[in-house]
C-alpha cells in the first residue's frame, strides 16, 4: 500500500539558526576589533592604530600597501 504525502520539514528553522550565528559572530568580530583599537589607543595615545593581526590564521599574511606583519609573539 502507498503510504500518504507528508510535506517535507521546513528549513526556516535551520536558516534562522545559520542567519543568527552568521550575525553573531560578525557583530563579535566588531567588538572585538573595537576593543583592541581602544587598548592600543590608550597605550599609544595619539598614533594611527596598526592592522589587528587574525586570530585564527597563523601562515603568512600580507598586507595591501605594506610588508609582512611581524611573527606571533
Amino acid at each position: 500500500m502507498v503510504d500518504p504525502f507528508k510535506r517535507p520539514k521546513s528549513f526556516t528553522p535551520l536558516a534562522a539558526i545559520y542567519i543568527s550565528a552568521f550575525y553573531t559572530g560578525v557583530i563579535g568580530a566588531a567588538i572585538t576589533e573595537q576593543l583592541y583599537k581602544e587598548k592600543y589607543w590608550e597605550d599609544h595615545p595619539g598614533e594611527a592604530v596598526p592592522i589587528m593581526r587574525p586570530k585564527f590564521y597563523g601562515g603568512p599574511w600580507k598586507i595591501n600597501k605594506g610588508g609582512l606583519l611581524p611573527p606571533n609573539k
